[in-house]
């Protein structure tokens, strides 16, 4: 079975590849970044983006902390109200560590951001567009 990897990291680059020589193509030099810092941004903004998307990762995270009130629960007299406690509860955690989540992945953008990079990539994409 193929994979075929289609991510953002992917898509820049195939599209470098194939437009690299052709003419009006953006060339990094001009928006003054080095190879080296162009490879390093991509490959850092990818496993941030990664991380976000990570299905596997995320639904075993929420379905333990789901959990964790209904373990706490149990060790004490186990109604239905304290059923509904136990739901409440595991739903606010897991929206409190959504949220966890959300704020530390775009504090990770921010400070991983740079224009420069930023303005060849969408050139780069707007090239491929035409």
């Amino acid at each position: 079975m193929d994979n075929i990897l289609d991510d953002m990291e992917h898509r820049v680059r195939k599209v470098i590849a194939e437009h690299r020589d052709d003419p009006g193509f953006p060339q990094l030099e001009s928006y003054g970044v080095s190879e080296e810092d162009f490879d390093d941004y991509m490959f850092y903004k990818q496993a941030i983006i990664d991380d976000v998307d990570s299905l596997r990762k995320k639904y075993t995270i929420y379905s333990i902390i789901f959990i964790i009130p209904f373990v706490v629960i149990a060790f004490f007299d186990t109604t239905v109200e304290n059923m509904f406690i136990a739901v409440a509860c595991g739903l606010v955690l897991c929206g409190i560590y959504y949220l966890i989540t959300v704020i530390i992945n775009k504090v990770r953008m921010s400070r991983l951001n740079n224009e420069s990079i930023e303005r060849y990539i969408a050139d780069v994409m707007k090239f491929q567009d035409r």
